[in-house]
């Protein structure tokens, strides 16, 4: 299954026109790594058809300090949006990361949902999002889980000025075999446009393990994010 995503992402993407995003900043963090790091980022969106919308992410972070590595993060994440009327879509996700110094050996898997459009246009949108799936895990010490999932999810998005914009992606997952296994990931941003193609942007990300991968590995990681994004 792993192999067989970024093809299929690829694949998604061929005969129509992209636009995308490069990142490129640092980062202050804590909870399993407390360390000022470096932090990068790719994303490519397409829109094949009026209904249809494709994305894929590339991400690494990386930390340390006196010679030593604290942090080595990657990410990479393709997505699927199909619209069915205005306010109602069907999502699909599929994902590989690495993250050591969080527990995660490796990780990857996938997710179905549907979509609703609470608000969309103006100064203001927001959507809420609930789906299943199911992912596998192989931490640091070699040890294996493999799970069914649900999950719920919220987007919004703020125009607060012609320049400033702000959005907060947060989802919950939940494991459907252990009830005590879940967890949250949110995504708070504010962008602010200095040229037609290059802005500002400040970042903070929460992830929350109830279960943590590795037993005594800390629930919570925070990173505070200030990058620079050139549109390509």
């Amino acid at each position: 299954m792993k192999r067989a995503l970024i093809p299929l992402t690829l694949f998604a993407f061929t005969g129509f026109a992209l636009t995308g995003t490069l990142s490129l900043g640092g980062l202050i963090t804590s909870g399993n790594s407390d360390i000022r790091q470096l932090d990068s980022g790719l994303g490519i969106t397409g829109n094949p058809s009026s209904s249809l919308e494709t994305g894929f992410t590339l991400a690494a972070s990386y930390g340390s300090q006196d010679e030593e590595t604290y942090l080595e993060k990657y990410l990479s994440e393709g997505s699927l949006k199909y619209s069915f009327t205005e306010n109602n879509y069907a999502a699909s996700r599929a994902y590989w990361t690495r993250d050591e110094f969080s527990g995660i050996s490796h990780e990857y898997g996938a997710t179905a949902g549907y979509g609703r459009r609470l608000a969309s246009g103006g100064a203001f949108s927001a959507s809420l999002e609930a789906g299943g799936g199911y992912y596998s895990r192989e931490n640091t010490l070699e040890e294996t889980l493999e799970t069914a999932t649900w999950y719920g999810g919220t987007l919004l998005e703020w125009r607060l000025s012609d320049s400033w914009t702000v959005t907060e992606d947060a989802r919950f997952t939940g494991d459907l075999q252990d009830s005590g296994n879940y967890g949250l990931k949110s995504v708070l941003e504010a962008a602010s446009d200095i040229t037609g193609s290059l802005s500002f942007v400040m970042g903070y990300d929460i992830a929350y393990h109830n279960q943590p991968p590795v037993q005594g590995s800390e629930k919570t990681d925070t990173a505070l994010r200030v990058q620079l994004r050139y549109g390509i």
